[in-house]
């Protein structure tokens, strides 16, 4: 579905990502787990085209991608969830799910509305209410939500659990594996490694812009060298 190919991107005359190579096919949820500064989100932001790649190649469902614009890799499937959610706060919750389906047919917005609130049955409990008056917890849910109004293949995640409480974490973590089961493919991108890394059909390990392991989720949380790095064990 997604092959990343010798990929280098970073700003200016700092590479921050070096030589990357990565897959995530049909269905699947791989996490990309790495200290801070590794290159995770250079990384979803170079695949989503808010960068461009100095080097390397980035496919997705058999064609090239690394040439297009925001908007067209969006078009084709491919829907990035920023950190820090970017909701717009004064509007309600499913003015924000409409603004989602900007690139979708809009024949079909009551199709996909109810599509979301069977993922997040609290979007539509909410539905009137304004995005900055939910939890963290609801607004992840929220942005989540709205990315799936475009009707995703492959939905990318930049640290979701981002200032939320342990309960609140799990939850996301809940939500992003309900996406999953949807059908739709999941790039994770997330600081908490060990809860990332349970929830993974397989995962990627960064380190100073290249992947050092890779492995499924339930090897790489046993690996020695993960749990000595990430968990603190």
């Amino acid at each position: 579905m997604l092959t990343i190919d010798q990929v280098s991107a970073g700003y200016g005359r700092l590479q921050v990502v070096h030589e990357l190579q990565m897959t995530v096919g049909e269905g699947e949820l791989v996490a990309l787990v790495g200290a801070n500064g590794a290159g995770k989100t250079t990384t979803l932001r170079t695949i989503s085209a808010l960068m461009r790649p100095s080097a390397g190649t980035i496919s997705f469902l058999g064609e090239r991608i690394d040439h297009l614009r925001p908007h067209e890799v969006t078009r084709r499937g491919l829907v990035h969830v920023p950190e820090g959610r970017g909701l717009f706060g004064p509007l309600s919750v499913e003015e924000n799910l409409r603004l989602g389906a900007w690139s979708a047919d809009s024949s079909d917005f009551a199709a996909d509305l109810e599509r979301v609130q069977g993922v997040f049955p609290i979007l539509e409990e909410k539905a009137k209410q304004a995005a900055e008056t939910l939890s963290g917890g609801q607004q992840q849910m929220l942005a989540i939500g709205r990315a799936l109004m475009a009707r995703p293949r492959l939905l990318m995640l930049d640290e979701p659990s981002t200032g939320l409480s342990p309960k609140l974490t799990w939850e996301v973590f809940a939500a992003v594996q309900a996406v999953r089961d949807t059908g739709v493919a999941v790039l994770l991108v997330e600081q908490n490694a060990r809860q990332a890394l349970g929830i993974a059909d397989r995962a990627y390990v960064l380190e100073s812009g290249t992947t050092v392991l890779e492995g499924t989720g339930s090897d790489l949380v046993n690996d020695p060298r993960v749990r000595k790095a990430y968990l603190g064990l």
